[in-house]
């Protein structure tokens, strides 16, 4: 019997150090193939985000704007008056829309990126200016942004089926009605406008009571004349006041588009409510119908220091620069254009001062009160 030797194999030294070189590679390029890949999902979704988050920053604004200055049934042309007695001299809803410019703000001029250390200030004797006449509430906003209030009556009008004066000025209206105790309402009658407090709300039978008396602050003039007559209609007041600010005036925080509410107090500076995170400035325009003509036609796009008469504004311009709430996303510069300048670091243009995402959203928007009918 002959015996055959096996022969043992396996791999050289050189072989083992060529395959993990080899494998070595072959992981590097999955990684950085994964890596690649999870880069890309993050820019997609932060894309998709600022889409969504400008759609629906100027959709909000823009609900507002359409409806600004009305007053029920009857004409935009009819003066309201205020019987609310010594309210603040920021409650001013006769002009319907008011803004306030920042300063250094003007078409073609650099802003200045918003970043975890930009700062907000007072709108009461911050950088801000308007055309002669306006008055804010001391809420809070980035400076490079400007600020827009509309003034508005309510979706709900509830039919008044007795207006009476007996010791104090009162109406009646059915019951079943929501009507905030302290909340500022527009009794009309399609030919006359009363700006009034409800003060005390007291409920008989089928009616509840609502009394415009001075048993609450501001509250109503003791000897204010009424307009309004039998046949009228109440429905809210809403003032809104939009900025760009931060949450808690926190510099900390990113910036986000805030809105705050007509108060009892006649200001507009009830509880800001972020509305959409990541709006960095906001930059309005007004459209102005100077010669007053039957085609209430845009005549000039002005800012709102420029503003010639609040009265004769019929569409608004915004324009809104948004940036993604997550850092790192950029690959190099991502140039963008907003308000007349590229930010793209040639010929002198400044660069964005990060790696975040930045898009750029404007609509024009027509007051609907203000050019349809008289």
């Amino acid at each position: 019997m002959t015996l055959q030797r096996k022969q043992i194999m396996g791999l050289t030294l050189v072989e083992m150090l060529v395959a993990m070189a080899v494998g070595g590679i072959i992981l590097a390029g999955g990684v950085a193939v994964y890596g690649d890949q999870v880069q890309s999902s993050r820019r997609l979704a932060a894309y998709s985000q600022l889409q969504e988050s400008g759609r629906v920053a100027l959709d909000i604004i823009e609900r507002d704007l359409r409806m600004a200055g009305f007053k029920g049934c009857f004409s935009t042309n009819t003066e309201l008056n205020i019987v609310i007695e010594n309210p603040p001299a920021t409650f001013q809803p006769k002009t319907a829309i008011q803004g306030w410019e920042a300063s250094n703000t003007d078409f073609g001029n650099a802003i200045d990126n918003v970043g975890s250390s930009t700062p907000v200030a007072d709108l009461q004797g911050g950088p801000w200016s308007s055309a002669a006449g306006n008055s804010i509430d001391n809420l809070q906003a980035i400076t490079t942004s400007d600020v827009l209030r509309v003034w508005t009556a309510g979706d709900e009008d509830i039919a008044v089926s007795d207006i009476e004066f007996s010791g104090y000025f009162h109406a009646d209206i059915p019951n079943g009605y929501s009507v905030e105790q302290g909340g500022i309402y527009i009794l009309g009658d399609c030919e006359n406008a009363d700006i009034v407090q409800v003060c005390e709300t007291s409920s008989s039978g089928s009616v509840t009571e609502l009394g415009f008396t001075s048993a609450c602050s501001p509250g109503n003039g003791n000897n204010a004349l009424f307009t309004t007559s039998r046949g009228a209609s109440i429905t809210q007041l809403l003032g809104t006041t939009y900025l760009v600010s931060k949450l808690n005036g926190d510099s900390t925080n990113p910036p986000a588009l805030f809105r705050a509410r007509l108060t009892t107090s006649g200001a507009v500076m009830g509880n800001p409510q972020e509305l959409v995170q990541g709006v960095e400035s906001m930059q309005i325009l007004y459209g102005e119908n100077l010669n007053n003509d039957n085609l209430k036609s845009v005549d000039v796009y002005v800012p709102a220091d420029e503003v010639h008469d609040w009265l004769n504004v019929i569409s608004v311009r915004i324009s809104i620069l948004l940036q993604s709430v997550d850092t790192k996303l950029a690959e190099g510069v991502v140039p963008y254009t907003f308000n007349g300048v590229t930010y793209d670091g040639i010929g002198g243009n400044p660069l964005p001062s990060d790696s975040r995402l930045r898009r750029v959203f404007t609509r024009t928007i027509t007051l609907r009160n203000r050019t349809l009918g008289t």
